[in-house]
């Protein structure tokens, strides 16, 4: 047995068929047709773009999109929701007494100059 045919039993027995140069030549000017084709249709979609059908398309993706998410429990969201006004009841305390400190700082300062000046 040769080489060849010893190969193709390993491979499963399959003989691949020779194409003959015409053939070729037939094959590759199909591929250039399909290309030219492709191309020509792509011209076309860009020359009118349909921009109610890109928008539909955007959103279905976007529903599809969406359906990936985990969502959080409603327990968990309470839960979060509670968190973050505590800290931002804490914050707004801070910075009010911060601001009413420097008010009375201010105050302070102001009178203290007035006084002078007044007397």
């Amino acid at each position: 047995m040769s080489k060849n045919k010893k190969k193709n039993q390993e491979q499963g027995g399959l003989q691949t068929a020779k194409l003959s140069v015409a053939e070729k030549e037939e094959l590759k000017a199909e591929k250039q047709r399909a290309k030219k084709r492709e191309a020509k249709q792509r011209e076309k979609g860009e020359k009118r773009p349909n921009i109610f059908r890109r928008m539909g398309t955007g959103l279905k993706n976007m529903g599809g999109e969406l359906k990936k998410v985990r969502w959080p429990s409603f327990s968990r969201t309470v839960t979060q929701t509670g968190v973050v006004l505590a800290v931002v009841l804490i914050f707004g305390l801070v910075v009010f007494g911060i601001d009413r400190g420097l008010a009375a700082l201010y105050d302070l300062l102001v009178s203290g100059l007035g006084g002078e000046n007044g007397g």
